[in-house]
């Protein structure tokens, strides 16, 4: 788009917007809830799970892309983690290998062409989340340079942890010195990998939480030292020059709050390579598209889903999960994709979202059948809603959808925030039922805002074959159980099968 149609574009705005109540419109944060606390409840709360352990000396905010994170090699079992290595090989005694220049998010899984365990880190240009001092984020210009100024490198590192006391740095892949870089990586160990990735500053972001927008990205790891672009895909109308596309399709266009771009990469269920087509991405207000990938050099879209409901703010479609499929035990559970969002402002200062079951099996009209249930309080909790409990409320991510064991797909498990733990029984899918859930005590000071504005949870991890789970919190790690896995296994155990049966084939020949 030229100047002058921009100029037309806007003029026509300000001409629209000379015939509105409310003229700038109304934007979030919203304001805080009447009835919310005035400090950290520091009490913690159950019911149906079981503390087997907590560890406050891990510190543990993330696992892995929330995808791929567990390293094994007979008894002897790791997370991948922001920091290094946390080895859970006796759970009642986990303990950390740091390693530093690691990004947040990463994938890591055995490459069976190379025999190899390859982790893949991602690296992203720093976050613009509202503070006291700048409440609209990026939209306050000198905070927003913070993050564009900062020469941070912005791409893809990938490693040989086949010996993870000794990781071999293979290739640093840039994405680009004027984009955002890479925030999360689908990486299964086959030949391709998919990353939600800026390449540069032309992804367009309305939210306040970061300057610039992801597209999908999709690269060659056949050699992971010699990393090659494949392709790349993003919605029509998101970048700057399609601003007509965009004004005139998306309603909440203008708005300087809603997410508009990709979260989570292409999660693919078959390779493509073992003839797959089929992906799934978390595009924020923009929905959950069914990619097609029937041409790898020039991805498309099958469909989309966005309930009609959807309000501004958080990001809707943040964590994209397919149900681990097991004909036998659960017939009804075929062709589903969890899709779950998560909040932004803290306080509840924006509209919430929940969790949805979506039916794939037409990919050209994929549906939501089901909706997860708000959770509700401890009795004993000083609040009767989680919007007073202080912090952000949403779900955030499900856990890992490759890990040991044969997973139970009517179970799931989401990081809450300032909610803690949930366990939900998918088994009618129409109907997602509450069966436990465990709320750790808020850490942070009352006085510093940014160290309680997260929440207290961030990411969880289930082993499906020891029974246990591994819940992230600020404050340290736990390790859980709940009756609707099973009795826990506290001992070591070699891993004999994965929740996905065709990924990490030969790890431990």
């Amino acid at each position: 788009m030229g100047q002058d149609e921009d100029r037309s574009a806007l003029s026509q705005f300000a001409e629209a917007e000379r015939f509105s109540v409310m003229p700038g419109g109304g934007v979030v944060p919203l304001r805080l809830p009447a009835g919310a606390l005035t400090y950290l409840d520091r009490n913690q709360y159950a019911s149906n799970v079981e503390v087997l352990g907590y560890f406050p000396g891990v510190n543990l905010q993330f696992f892995g892309d929330e995808h791929s994170c567990l390293w094994a090699k007979g008894e002897r079992r790791m997370i991948a983690f922001q920091g290094g290595w946390m080895d859970i090989t006796d759970p009642t005694k986990p303990t950390v290998i740091r390693e530093g220049n690691l990004g947040t998010f990463q994938s890591c899984v055995f490459n069976t062409r190379l025999k190899k365990w390859i982790r893949v880190v991602a690296h992203q240009m720093p976050l613009t989340p509202g503070t006291q001092q700048f409440p609209r984020g990026k939209y306050h210009a000198e905070y927003a340079k913070t993050a564009i100024d900062n020469q941070g490198f912005r791409g893809i590192r990938t490693y040989d942890v086949t010996n993870p006391e000794k990781p071999e740095l293979l290739s640093e892949f840039d994405t680009g010195k004027s984009g955002f870089g890479v925030h999360c990586p689908f990486y299964d160990g086959g030949q391709y990998a998919y990353l939600a990735c800026g390449w540069d500053d032309q992804l367009r972001m309305e939210s306040t939480e970061r300057v610039y927008s992801n597209g999908l990205m999709i690269v060659d790891m056949t050699d992971p030292a010699n990393i090659k672009e494949v392709s790349r895909w993003w919605v029509p109308g998101q970048r700057l020059d399609e601003e007509e596309l965009y004004r005139t399709t998306y309603p909440f266009a203008g708005d300087q709050c809603s997410w508009t771009g990709n979260r989570t990469p292409c999660v693919v269920p078959v390779r493509v390579e073992d003839g797959g087509t089929v992906g799934y991405g978390g595009w924020g207000h923009f929905g959950m598209y069914v990619h097609d990938l029937s041409d790898i050099r020039n991805p498309t879209v099958f469909g989309k889903v966005t309930h009609p409901l959807e309000a501004i703010g958080g990001i809707p479609y943040h964590h994209v999960v397919p149900v681990c499929a097991d004909p036998q035990r659960f017939p009804q559970l075929q062709d589903l994709v969890i899709a779950i969002p998560e909040s932004l402002e803290s306080d509840c200062r924006e509209p919430f979202h929940t969790s949805y079951v979506v039916d794939v099996k037409d990919a050209a009209n994929p549906r939501i059948i089901g909706l997860f249930p708000r959770p509700i309080p401890h009795p004993d909790a000083p609040y009767r809603d989680f919007a007073m409990a202080r912090g952000r409320f949403s779900s955030r991510v499900m856990q890992n959808w490759i890990a040991p064991g044969r997973a139970r797909p009517n179970i799931v498990a989401l990081s809450y925030l300032n909610a803690g733990l949930r366990l939900f029984d998918i088994a009618d899918p129409t109907n997602p039922t509450e069966v436990g859930y465990f709320v750790p005590p808020r850490d942070g000071e009352m006085e510093n805002y940014m160290s309680w504005r997260r929440g207290t949870t961030e990411a969880v991890f289930i082993e499906w074959d020891r029974n246990l789970i591994w819940l992230s919190t600020h404050a340290g790690l736990y390790c859980l159980s709940a009756p609707c896995l099973g009795e826990p296994v506290l001992e070591p155990k070699r891993v004999s099968e994965w929740s996905v049966p065709h990924v990490n084939v030969g790890w431990d020949d």
